[in-house]
């Protein structure tokens, strides 16, 4: 199957993130980005946070040349945060503050993401953080996440027809088409490619080719001729069904058996020998055997539902004041 499942509270910070933001004391003396029911979101609380997230994602803001989008992801970052500090006040007003077990199995969580506890403590120092007051934080945000989780799990509840209905719906998502695992060589056509530069091309792959089928090793002819980045694995190309590759390349590959090595194939590129290594049959994965999968997503989905649509009834019954311009 190929369903991405949710994570019921994808709409609060992972507890990671935490060690990004601000000190309690920045907070009350820096520019707020938000003001919550009265409660203030710095600036710095912000930056630091959407700071991590880049990290997290392993991307640099010099790689995101539109300011317009570097806007949107700094706005949605303050959105999960607002959302974050009205869950967090709901958890306090419902009687739902995470326990102190909860918090110290949290915070250990978080510890245990580092290699010793100094490098933990001296991350800490750094943020402005003692152990305590990290503590005090964790505790806002496992209360915060309880709260949501809470909202989710009243209203996942999923029925047999609602699974079964999905099944006959998505079939595409139960089915793996016939792939081909194997080998390719390419040779390319020099720039610019004219009738000369194309032949000269043909002639040396119709060498390899000949070595290919003469019995040569294909993975150390693949690695020693061919021009495709997958020369450093030998030629190995990921398993490909029909409509992933150029229609030359999979009427190929398709008309092969097991170990069968192809003629030259053609492309505007150049020339490609391929290898099959395996097929790999068409796999159906029957309605009965992705009921529990099938059961599990449907209900993360209404969780994450339910969970929006709090979030936007608080912000609603609320006051939430965006004070940068985002």
């Amino acid at each position: 199957m190929t369903m991405q499942g949710f994570n019921i509270a994808r709409l609060l910070l992972p507890l990671a993130l935490v060690l990004g933001v601000a000190q309690a004391q920045a907070q009350a003396q820096g520019i707020l980005a938000a003001r919550v029911n009265g409660a203030g979101i710095a600036q710095e609380q912000l930056e630091r946070t959407f700071d991590e997230e880049l990290r997290q994602r392993r991307l640099n803001l010099l790689q995101i040349r539109n300011p317009e989008r570097v806007k949107q992801m700094k706005r949605a970052v303050l959105d999960r945060l607002i959302e974050q500090e009205l869950f967090w006040q709901q958890a306090q007003a419902a009687g739902a503050v995470a326990s102190q077990q909860e918090v110290e199995q949290a915070f250990q969580s978080t510890l245990g993401q580092f290699k010793t506890k100094e490098a933990f403590e001296r991350r800490l120092r750094v943020e402005g953080y003692t152990p305590e007051s990290y503590r005090m934080l964790v505790r806002k945000q496992v209360s915060a996440t309880k709260y949501a989780n809470s909202v989710g799990a009243r209203e996942a509840t999923v029925s047999d027809q609602e699974v079964h209905r999905f099944y006959l719906e998505n079939p595409g998502q139960f089915r793996r088409a016939q792939q081909v695992r194997g080998r390719e060589i390419f040779i390319r056509v020099a720039a610019p490619a004219g009738a000369q530069e194309r032949a000269a091309s043909r002639g040396r792959a119709e060498e390899v080719l000949k070595a290919a089928r003469g019995g040569g090793d294909f993975e150390q002819l693949a690695r020693l001729h061919s021009e495709a980045p997958t020369r450093q694995w030998g030629g190995e190309m990921e398993p490909f069904a029909r409509g992933q590759r150029a229609k030359p390349i999979e009427d190929a590959a398709f008309a092969l058996a097991a170990g069968q090595v192809s003629g030259l194939v053609s492309t505007p590129e150049g020339f490609h020998i391929l290898k099959v290594e395996a097929v790999i049959p068409e796999v159906i994965v029957q309605e009965e055997q992705a009921r529990a999968q099938i059961r599990t997503y449907l209900e993360q989905r209404k969780a994450n539902a339910a969970i929006e649509k709090e979030a936007e009834r608080l912000r609603g019954a609320g006051k939430v004041e965006i004070l940068l311009p985002l």
